[in-house]
């Protein structure tokens, strides 16, 4: 079968942080028997032909995660400065393509929110998922970005902010990032369950 057009996108997953409000690498941590960011990056191959996998913390043990994945690896040295460094250095790492970008801490996003998202990009520069308005992800780019993000000075919201995007509705899982003791609680006792989830922590 003939994949669709809109799959034709490099995803960057962003796996170089330190994981400061967990107290140890949240990638790492295992859910249904993997890490969490062995479930994210299956999730991403399974919307995109390409992933770009930035590293930086603890790059041993997340490419050890990763053994035998079809993805490409960036360093970031300058992982300590934050998730902008990372995100910069995937995007020079993209070729001649829309991309989007993706935190390692996303394993329940789902494919349909994903590829719903890529098929706004035919009408929008940029589009990005939300959940009951709150700023989700992936955030997607028409590849024409690439140049303009490389250059610009100011954060990625800012980034944002001043080009505009849509903001797409998406499921639960475009914004329940692991990176709380608590939120990855709630990941193990609903085992991943977005219905439960939405019920106990956001309604």
């Amino acid at each position: 079968n003939k994949r669709s057009r809109i799959l034709f996108m490099t995803t960057i997953v962003l796996a170089a942080g330190v994981s400061e409000r967990m107290g140890k690498n949240k990638l790492l941590l295992p859910f249904r028997g993997e890490a969490i960011i062995a479930i994210t990056v299956k999730n991403a191959l399974s919307f995109s032909d390409r992933v770009i996998v930035v590293v930086g913390n603890e790059q041993e043990r997340i490419r050890k995660a990763l053994l035998g994945a079809n993805v490409d690896f960036v360093f970031n040295k300058n992982y300590k400065e934050g998730q902008r460094t990372s995100a910069l250095e995937g995007v020079k790492a993209v070729e001649d393509d829309d991309f989007s970008i993706l935190p390692g801490d996303l394993p329940l996003l789902k494919k349909e929110d994903a590829i719903n998202l890529f098929s706004k990009l035919n009408e929008n520069s940029i589009a990005r998922c939300s959940f009951h308005n709150i700023p989700g992800h992936p955030v997607a780019y028409k590849k024409e970005n690439r140049e303009r993000l490389l250059a610009y000075p100011g954060s990625m919201k800012d980034y944002l902010k001043e080009m505009g995007f849509l903001s797409l509705p998406s499921s639960l899982g475009s914004i329940f990032d692991i990176d709380t003791p608590e939120k990855y609680k709630a990941l193990l006792e609903s085992d991943g369950n977005l219905s439960i989830l939405e019920r106990c922590c956001y309604i």
